[in-house]
């Protein structure tokens, strides 16, 4: 874990409970700042209806893309594209490996699925929540896991409301000025969103600025929202409950303000847009 190394965290994210949307958007939406949400989503269906049995009920025989690494980490490298490999298996199938008390060498994430598309059956168990506008929202998409499970250091393009549903999620964040102390792909490769950098086995030699890099650390439990903003870096660990068998977890994504494209990976993706609109009409 990056505690072993000597890293400075600035501090652990501030946790407010049910912040009006005015609140929100003046102290943390427009100075782009992480924040953890408590006690809005309480009275959401899905915190005490998506167990392991309920979900199955519903989905038994549905087919599902599963993600699958052989090392706990859901990454990509330079030359492939997103290297996890992807397998398409019975929801009950997915739902008994993760259950197993014999647990495979391999582990497996449904990743990011549109709940209104893929999982329509149980949208009405969430709510939308009142922080963003609506017009700017896109569908919410659902993450499906066990304990063990690491999304390596990136950035995403849009804001996010991370939802915890079930069991407990560890987030390391850092702030888009650092982008250049963690040592992003290439702007125009496949993973250009992505870190080079193996947190857990950092190779200063290679990439000896990382060592200046400063981060937030929280771990996001069942019902709370953390609210990250566009552009910023983060690393997720899924963690283990004894009384879960399965980490859940909803994001709400929106449309970022446009002069977030100013901030440095903002910039990098804005350098790509010329690039992807020649390969799609060549």
């Amino acid at each position: 874990m990056m505690s072993k190394h000597d890293f400075t965290t600035v501090s652990h994210i501030e946790r407010i409970e049910k912040p009006t949307r005015e609140e929100f958007q003046r102290n943390f939406l427009s100075p782009r700042r992480p924040v953890i949400i408590t006690g809005v989503i309480n009275d959401w269906n899905a915190l005490s209806l998506w167990t392991a049995n309920y979900l199955t009920t519903l989905f038994s025989d549905k087919q599902v893309d599963i993600s699958v690494s052989q090392n706990s980490i859901f990454t990509g490298d330079l030359e492939n594209g997103f290297a996890n490999l992807k397998q398409k298996i019975q929801f009950s199938d997915f739902i008994n490996i993760l259950a197993s008390k014999n647990k495979s060498d391999k582990f497996y994430y449904l990743q990011q699925q549109s709940i209104p598309t893929e999982f329509p059956e149980i949208l009405q168990d969430i709510k939308l929540p009142e922080y963003f506008d609506k017009k700017l929202f896109v569908d919410p998409t659902i993450w499906i896991g066990s304990g063990g499970n690491i999304s390596p250091l990136h950035y995403d393009a849009m804001d996010n409301l991370f939802t915890q549903v079930s069991n407990c999620k560890r987030f390391l964040l850092f702030d888009p000025q650092q982008t250049s102390l963690l040592y992003p792909f290439p702007a125009t490769s496949k993973i250009p969103h992505m870190s080079q950098i193996n947190i857990e086995k950092p190779d200063f030699e290679k990439f000896p600025n990382f060592q200046k890099a400063k981060y937030f650390e929280c771990i996001v439990e069942p019902g709370e929202i953390l609210f990250i903003p566009a552009f910023w870096w983060h690393q997720v660990y899924s963690l283990d409950n004894s009384t879960h068998e399965l980490n859940i977890s909803v994001n709400f994504w929106s449309k970022p303000p446009i002069s977030q494209f100013l901030t440095p990976p903002g910039r990098r993706l804005a350098a790509q847009i010329p690039t992807l609109l020649k390969s799609a009409f060549s």
